[in-house]
Protein backbone atom coordinates (compact mmCIF):
# COMPACT_ATOMS: atom_id res chain seq x y z
CA UNK A 1 0.00 0.00 0.00
CA UNK A 2 1.29 3.78 -0.74
CA UNK A 3 2.60 5.86 2.14
CA UNK A 4 1.34 9.15 2.80
CA UNK A 5 3.33 11.68 1.02
CA UNK A 6 4.59 13.42 3.96
CA UNK A 7 5.55 9.90 5.80
CA UNK A 8 7.40 9.04 3.02
CA UNK A 9 9.36 12.10 2.54
CA UNK A 10 9.98 11.88 6.77
CA UNK A 11 11.53 8.37 6.11
CA UNK A 12 13.56 9.76 2.88
CA UNK A 13 15.06 12.46 4.91
CA UNK A 14 16.35 10.02 7.95
CA UNK A 15 18.87 7.21 5.81
CA UNK A 16 20.44 6.03 8.86
CA UNK A 17 16.36 4.53 9.47
CA UNK A 18 15.83 2.86 6.65
CA UNK A 19 17.55 -0.07 4.88
CA UNK A 20 18.15 -2.57 7.37
CA UNK A 21 21.54 -3.96 8.00
CA UNK A 22 20.55 -7.09 6.76
CA UNK A 23 20.72 -5.93 3.63
CA UNK A 24 24.18 -4.63 3.09
CA UNK A 25 27.28 -6.92 3.48
CA UNK A 26 28.28 -6.62 7.19
CA UNK A 27 31.49 -3.93 7.69
CA UNK A 28 34.63 -6.06 8.13
CA UNK A 29 36.04 -4.87 11.03
CA UNK A 30 39.87 -5.72 12.34
CA UNK A 31 40.15 -7.01 16.34
CA UNK A 32 43.03 -8.49 18.49
CA UNK A 33 44.14 -10.09 21.78
CA UNK A 34 43.34 -6.48 23.75
CA UNK A 35 41.92 -7.07 26.61
CA UNK A 36 39.47 -5.94 28.23
CA UNK A 37 38.34 -4.12 24.53
CA UNK A 38 38.71 -6.82 22.57
CA UNK A 39 39.42 -10.33 22.98
CA UNK A 40 38.50 -14.56 22.13
CA UNK A 41 35.87 -15.52 23.32
CA UNK A 42 33.79 -18.98 23.20
CA UNK A 43 31.74 -17.57 20.76
CA UNK A 44 33.65 -15.15 18.64
CA UNK A 45 35.53 -11.82 19.79
CA UNK A 46 34.17 -10.33 22.82
CA UNK A 47 35.18 -7.18 25.24
CA UNK A 48 33.89 -3.31 25.78
CA UNK A 49 34.96 -2.35 21.87
CA UNK A 50 32.39 -5.41 20.55
CA UNK A 51 30.02 -4.16 22.70
CA UNK A 52 29.93 -0.69 22.24
CA UNK A 53 30.55 -1.19 18.66
CA UNK A 54 27.83 -3.65 17.96
CA UNK A 55 25.54 -1.15 19.87
CA UNK A 56 26.46 1.17 17.45
CA UNK A 57 26.39 -0.34 14.39
CA UNK A 58 22.87 -1.65 15.27
CA UNK A 59 21.69 1.60 16.03
CA UNK A 60 23.10 3.25 12.51
CA UNK A 61 21.52 0.04 10.49
CA UNK A 62 24.46 -1.90 10.13
CA UNK A 63 26.14 -5.17 10.46
CA UNK A 64 29.80 -6.00 11.59
CA UNK A 65 32.01 -8.87 10.49
CA UNK A 66 34.59 -9.05 13.16
CA UNK A 67 38.20 -10.74 11.55
CA UNK A 68 41.19 -11.28 13.66
CA UNK A 69 44.46 -9.11 12.57
CA UNK A 70 47.41 -7.89 13.99
CA UNK A 71 47.39 -4.30 14.86
CA UNK A 72 49.81 -3.57 12.77
CA UNK A 73 48.38 -5.48 9.68
CA UNK A 74 45.32 -4.03 10.86
CA UNK A 75 46.26 -0.47 9.19
CA UNK A 76 47.81 -2.26 6.39
CA UNK A 77 44.18 -3.88 5.15
CA UNK A 78 42.34 -0.83 5.85
CA UNK A 79 44.34 1.25 3.29
CA UNK A 80 44.49 -1.35 1.01
CA UNK A 81 40.27 -1.97 1.24
CA UNK A 82 40.64 -5.14 3.09
CA UNK A 83 39.01 -3.66 6.20
CA UNK A 84 36.02 -1.17 6.61
CA UNK A 85 36.48 -0.34 10.11
CA UNK A 86 38.92 -0.36 12.50
CA UNK A 87 38.20 0.52 16.58
CA UNK A 88 40.35 1.94 19.29
CA UNK A 89 41.89 4.00 16.57
CA UNK A 90 43.67 7.69 17.12
CA UNK A 91 43.85 9.95 14.44
CA UNK A 92 47.64 10.82 12.48
CA UNK A 93 48.12 12.66 9.53
CA UNK A 94 49.38 9.60 8.11
CA UNK A 95 46.08 7.44 9.30
CA UNK A 96 44.32 10.03 7.39
CA UNK A 97 45.90 9.34 4.01
CA UNK A 98 43.46 6.27 3.49
CA UNK A 99 40.73 6.87 6.33
CA UNK A 100 38.66 9.10 8.14
CA UNK A 101 37.21 9.01 11.54
CA UNK A 102 34.18 9.10 13.33
CA UNK A 103 33.01 11.16 17.02
CA UNK A 104 35.06 9.61 19.70
CA UNK A 105 33.08 6.60 21.19
CA UNK A 106 35.42 5.76 24.56
CA UNK A 107 38.51 7.42 26.18
CA UNK A 108 42.04 5.31 26.56
CA UNK A 109 44.61 5.86 29.03
CA UNK A 110 48.11 5.74 27.99
CA UNK A 111 50.84 5.16 30.72
CA UNK A 112 54.95 4.08 31.04
CA UNK A 113 55.33 0.96 33.00
CA UNK A 114 58.43 -0.86 34.95
CA UNK A 115 58.05 -3.95 37.15
CA UNK A 116 57.77 -2.98 40.49
CA UNK A 117 60.42 -1.30 42.20
CA UNK A 118 61.16 0.83 39.15
CA UNK A 119 61.59 4.53 39.94
CA UNK A 120 58.91 7.08 39.17
CA UNK A 121 59.51 9.91 36.64
CA UNK A 122 58.11 13.10 36.59
CA UNK A 123 58.77 13.55 32.49
CA UNK A 124 59.96 10.94 29.64
CA UNK A 125 62.93 13.50 29.07
CA UNK A 126 64.10 12.01 32.05
CA UNK A 127 65.14 8.84 30.04
CA UNK A 128 67.27 10.88 28.32
CA UNK A 129 71.32 9.72 28.13
CA UNK A 130 69.96 6.67 30.10
CA UNK A 131 70.87 3.02 28.74
CA UNK A 132 67.58 1.68 28.60
CA UNK A 133 64.60 0.31 26.11
CA UNK A 134 61.24 1.22 26.30
CA UNK A 135 58.64 -1.25 24.13
CA UNK A 136 55.73 -0.16 22.66
CA UNK A 137 53.34 -1.66 20.17
CA UNK A 138 54.98 -1.57 16.56
CA UNK A 139 51.83 0.77 14.32
CA UNK A 140 50.11 2.30 17.54
CA UNK A 141 49.52 6.20 17.21
CA UNK A 142 49.78 7.83 20.76
CA UNK A 143 48.15 11.11 21.66
CA UNK A 144 49.52 14.04 19.84
CA UNK A 145 51.43 15.58 23.50
CA UNK A 146 53.36 12.23 23.34
CA UNK A 147 53.88 11.96 19.88
CA UNK A 148 55.62 15.54 20.16
CA UNK A 149 57.85 14.17 23.21
CA UNK A 150 58.98 10.54 21.65
CA UNK A 151 59.80 12.56 19.01
CA UNK A 152 63.23 13.62 20.56
CA UNK A 153 65.77 11.80 19.08
CA UNK A 154 67.40 10.90 22.00
CA UNK A 155 63.98 9.23 23.05
CA UNK A 156 64.00 7.47 19.71
CA UNK A 157 67.01 5.62 20.13
CA UNK A 158 65.23 3.88 22.73
CA UNK A 159 62.01 2.77 21.22
CA UNK A 160 61.85 -0.79 20.44
CA UNK A 161 58.80 -1.90 18.62
CA UNK A 162 57.27 -5.08 19.58
CA UNK A 163 55.15 -6.83 16.84
CA UNK A 164 51.67 -7.87 18.65
CA UNK A 165 49.69 -6.44 22.04
CA UNK A 166 50.47 -9.39 24.18
CA UNK A 167 54.28 -9.10 23.67
CA UNK A 168 54.42 -6.10 26.09
CA UNK A 169 54.21 -7.78 28.92
CA UNK A 170 56.34 -10.75 27.99
CA UNK A 171 58.68 -8.27 27.18
CA UNK A 172 58.34 -6.74 30.78
CA UNK A 173 58.75 -9.46 32.29
CA UNK A 174 61.62 -10.84 30.02
CA UNK A 175 63.83 -8.08 30.34
CA UNK A 176 63.77 -7.62 27.23
CA UNK A 177 63.11 -4.02 27.55
CA UNK A 178 63.19 -2.01 30.45
CA UNK A 179 59.72 -0.20 30.33
CA UNK A 180 56.87 -0.30 27.97
CA UNK A 181 54.09 2.14 27.22
CA UNK A 182 50.76 0.50 26.71
CA UNK A 183 46.99 1.05 28.39
CA UNK A 184 46.90 0.30 31.90
CA UNK A 185 43.68 -1.55 31.48
CA UNK A 186 45.01 -3.90 29.42
CA UNK A 187 48.39 -4.38 30.63
CA UNK A 188 47.30 -4.71 34.57
CA UNK A 189 44.47 -7.51 33.51
CA UNK A 190 47.07 -9.53 31.64
CA UNK A 191 49.57 -9.06 34.81
CA UNK A 192 47.07 -10.09 36.76
CA UNK A 193 46.11 -13.35 35.09
CA UNK A 194 49.34 -14.33 33.89
CA UNK A 195 52.20 -15.40 37.16
CA UNK A 196 55.21 -13.17 37.08
CA UNK A 197 56.90 -10.35 38.39
CA UNK A 198 54.47 -7.22 39.46
CA UNK A 199 54.55 -4.35 37.41
CA UNK A 200 54.10 -0.75 38.11
CA UNK A 201 53.37 2.72 36.36
CA UNK A 202 56.40 4.58 36.78
CA UNK A 203 54.39 7.96 34.56
CA UNK A 204 50.82 8.46 33.06
CA UNK A 205 51.52 9.84 30.05
CA UNK A 206 47.78 10.73 29.14
CA UNK A 207 43.93 10.10 28.64
CA UNK A 208 42.53 10.50 25.20
CA UNK A 209 39.54 9.81 23.33
CA UNK A 210 39.65 7.29 20.50
CA UNK A 211 37.51 6.70 17.15
CA UNK A 212 36.18 4.17 14.78
CA UNK A 213 38.81 4.17 12.00
CA UNK A 214 36.58 4.10 8.48
CA UNK A 215 38.28 3.40 5.40
CA UNK A 216 38.04 5.64 2.74
CA UNK A 217 37.93 2.51 -0.10
CA UNK A 218 34.61 1.91 2.62
CA UNK A 219 33.84 5.23 2.09
CA UNK A 220 33.98 5.02 -2.06
CA UNK A 221 31.65 2.75 -2.25
CA UNK A 222 29.31 4.30 0.43
CA UNK A 223 29.73 7.79 0.71
CA UNK A 224 27.05 8.35 3.63
CA UNK A 225 28.83 5.64 5.80
CA UNK A 226 30.92 8.09 7.77
CA UNK A 227 27.46 9.99 9.09
CA UNK A 228 25.41 6.95 9.26
CA UNK A 229 27.82 5.92 11.92
CA UNK A 230 27.79 8.88 13.85
CA UNK A 231 23.87 9.06 14.13
CA UNK A 232 24.44 5.37 15.27
CA UNK A 233 26.92 6.46 17.71
CA UNK A 234 24.44 9.51 19.19
CA UNK A 235 21.56 6.54 19.26
CA UNK A 236 23.63 3.54 20.84
CA UNK A 237 24.81 6.49 23.56
CA UNK A 238 20.97 6.88 25.03
CA UNK A 239 20.82 3.01 25.27
CA UNK A 240 20.91 2.01 28.77
CA UNK A 241 22.84 -0.98 27.29
CA UNK A 242 26.04 1.59 26.90
CA UNK A 243 25.98 2.47 30.09
CA UNK A 244 25.83 -0.89 31.20
CA UNK A 245 28.82 -2.19 28.82
CA UNK A 246 30.98 0.68 30.85
CA UNK A 247 29.92 -0.45 33.89
CA UNK A 248 30.86 -3.88 33.03
CA UNK A 249 34.89 -2.97 32.56
CA UNK A 250 35.38 -0.45 35.87
CA UNK A 251 39.01 1.69 35.40
CA UNK A 252 38.42 1.59 31.51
Amino acid sequence: MPCRRDACLLFLALPWVGARGEDRAPLRIGWSDYPPFQYPGPAGPQGLDVELLDLLATAAGERLQWLRRPWARQMTDAAQGELDLIASATPTPERLAFAEFTQPYRNERVALFGLAGAAPLHRLAELKGRSVRIGYIRGVAFPAAVRRELEDPELQRLLQPLYANDLTLSALRGHKVDYVIDDPATLLLRAAREPGEALEIVLELAVSPVHLLVSKRALEARPDLLTRLNHGLQRARLQPEWGQALARHPGV
